[in-house]
């Protein structure tokens, strides 16, 4: 069978949450990520919208085999998309698929709870290990949605994937985060 191919751009970036191998950084243009409140969950997903300008890292992994279940039922909510790739970087690949909110699922209502920080931690982390510090920052700048509210669960984490950050890596992230949301707030 032919094996497929996804583009993470969030927790599927942080390569000790899942085992889908071989896998390599990538780039693709025409999206951004966004924070949006949907009518499936109480909390925000971070999901990914077409846009003519926009560009993200993630990494692309293999699907063998071609079999979904596993990685669907961990995307739950997400629709998942083909779509073409258009890379900054050379590869033999030339579609991939690409987990995001649905149109018709996002809502405008803003319940009282807001990005979970155990589950930002674990996007981060990912986006450090194989990014650097540079790429935690260009996550930062290629998001919208940053007008959330936080939710801190460090203490008593609720992401299923959470993984712990060294304190530098907790202040990093809260120092971008805080940039992120000045910047949103004033756009």
């Amino acid at each position: 069978m032919r094996t497929s191919h996804f583009f993470g751009y969030g927790s599927l970036v942080n390569i000790n949450t899942h085992s889908y191998r071989p896998y390599e950084k990538a780039t693709i243009k025409g999206w951004r990520r966004i924070w949006c409140y949907t009518k499936l969950r109480e909390v925000p997903f971070l999901s990914a919208h077409f846009v003519n300008k926009g560009q993200i890292s993630g990494l692309i992994a293999s699907v063998p085999d071609n079999d979904w279940s596993a990685l669907d039922r961990r995307e739950t909510g997400y629709h998942r998309t083909k779509i073409p790739l258009k890379l900054q970087k050379n590869t033999s690949k030339n579609e991939v698929q690409i987990y995001h909110v649905r149109p018709s699922n996002i809502s405008n209502n803003k319940p009282v709870k807001g990005i979970i920080l155990s589950y930002l931690d674990c996007v981060i982390k990912g986006y450090l290990e194989q990014y650097g510090e540079e790429g935690v920052m260009d996550f930062f700048e290629t998001t919208d949605g940053w007008n959330c509210q936080i939710f801190d669960d460090r203490l008593n984490p609720i992401y299923p994937r959470h993984i712990q950050l060294t304190k530098s890596e907790q202040i990093l992230v809260d120092h971008y985060l805080e940039l992120s949301r000045k910047k949103q707030k004033y756009n």
